[in-house]
């Protein structure tokens, strides 16, 4: 009872935080379950490593395209967050309007002109895959349809940013469960086929899973939210989508940036070593990121009440909130670090002895700091990302990029090991790391007095 009472005692933004937490860590636990099962559940239906790591190095190279969306979705995100805040629905639906129709025309464009600007591309040699294993047609069809499902899913991806706003973030961890239990339910159920087809029924496997779940958000919030706030051609504004672009406009270097750093692993792997390895690493990547992932959940609502809390002018309440996730960081932080003690038994258990029969206990280490540094960063760009200060990211991020590329092949080749790519990673993400927090806390001591 006393614990119920000091719930109902918080302040409402508290209140907001507590509530999706929770449903955060209840359907976001049990996808991360789902999404653990699905990687030997991956192995067992493509039943060939170097196809396996293409599929993944695919999927990596395509899903940074979802970050190509000029920064409309993080900008409809905090203007949104204050139009609601404030309770202006008209606000609200001409901001909606225009992001979705910039959003539009951009996936009409590219979806048109992919399939016939790759033609006749080599993409055996891009992707490091001999002709022997899967052919240059399948890889086409399959990038193909990958594209178009990421351009679809890239419009309809708007649906998380006006949750977010809704301070509904916990409905998007739901998605995410929808689109892993599909595609575990397929490889797990379906007939494994020769190379060619099995990595074009995944394209399309993949494409209808994530779109699903988004398609039934979409209705659900403006059939029921957001009624009075439908998408619709006449509230489309020059000056509402200049507002989310300018402010999307920064989010989006942000994201190239950061895509730049974290999101090339695979490739890298792939062009400086081989594709096999890259089974490797989604391995340890999987397993050590699973603490990374987890604290994300403690910050899924995190930045849009931050918003929210800032158009209020709760400054006080935003430092507090920064120094408690702060301990939190921490704490996760040593927890990666107890990982690598269980990681030998865990992955055995968890993927059986023959797919990764050496343990390496430095890239252990080299992926407890690498998780670190995720987590820290994660709290950091979601504090700032509220307050809509995003110069330290654009500055830091920037720099990160250029380094990421060159710093990964010298360590690569002077390690004689694909880990160089991930101490790479890690180099990279610790100029943020340092530089962010003493911005804030010049912020917090100007503003709060």
């Amino acid at each position: 009872m006393r614990f119920l009472n000091k719930l109902r005692s918080l302040g409402e933004n508290d209140k907001i935080v507590y509530k999706n937490v929770a449903g955060a860590f209840l359907v976001k636990g049990f996808a991360l379950f789902v999404t653990l099962y699905t990687l030997p559940s991956y192995i067992s239906f493509f039943n060939d490593s170097e196809l396996l790591g293409l599929w993944f190095t695919i999927l990596s190279l395509l899903n940074w395209i979802l970050n190509f969306d000029l920064g409309i979705g993080n900008g409809l995100r905090n203007h949104l967050s204050t139009s609601l805040a404030s309770g202006t629905p008209e606000e609200s639906k001409r901001y909606i309007s225009s992001a979705y129709f910039s959003v539009g025309v951009i996936v009409l464009l590219l979806s048109a002109i992919f399939p016939f600007v790759i033609k006749g591309a080599d993409f055996n040699n891009l992707l490091n895959i001999d002709a022997s294993i899967v052919s240059l047609e399948a890889l086409y069809y399959s990038i193909v349809i990958v594209f178009i499902g990421v351009m679809l899913q890239f419009w309809l991806k708007l649906i998380n940013s006006v949750l977010y706003a809704l301070q509904l973030s916990s409905l998007n961890n739901l998605l995410v469960l929808c689109t892993n239990i599909l595609i575990l339910a397929y490889v797990k159920l379906a007939p494994s086929s020769d190379n060619d087809t099995n990595i074009i029924v995944m394209a399309v496997v993949h494409a209808v899973a994530v779109i699903i779940p988004l398609l039934w958000a979409t209705w659900y919030v403006f059939r029921k939210r957001l009624k009075f706030s439908r998408p619709s051609f006449k509230y489309v504004t020059v000056m509402h989508t200049k507002k989310v672009l300018s402010l999307g406009g920064i989010f989006f270097f942000v994201q190239i940036a950061y895509m730049v750093i974290m999101s090339t692993n695979e490739f890298l792997i792939t062009k400086t070593t081989s594709n096999s390895d890259v089974i490797d690493y989604q391995a340890y990547y999987k397993l050590f990121s699973l603490g990374s992932t987890i604290f994300a959940l403690t910050l899924t609502p995190i930045w849009s009440v931050i918003t929210k809390a800032k158009a209020e002018n709760n400054i006080l309440w935003i430092e507090n909130t920064y120094r408690r996730f702060t301990g939190f960081a921490l704490l996760f932080i040593v927890c990666e670090f107890v990982l690598i003690l269980f990681t030998k038994p865990i992955i055995h258990i968890w993927l059986g002895e023959e797919t990764l029969s050496h343990i390496d206990i430095r890239t252990c280490v080299i992926f407890a700091f690498f998780a670190s540094t995720m987590i820290y960063v994660s709290l950091l760009s979601s504090i700032a990302n509220g307050l809509g200060k995003l110069k330290t990211q654009s500055i830091c991020y920037g720099i990160g990029a250029i380094l990421k590329v060159p710093l990964s092949v010298f360590l690569v080749s002077y390690l004689a090991s694909w880990e160089g790519v991930i101490i790479a990673n890690i180099i990279c993400m610790l100029i943020y790391c340092i530089c962010e927090p003493i911005v804030l806390r010049k912020y917090f001591s100007q503003k709060v007095q």
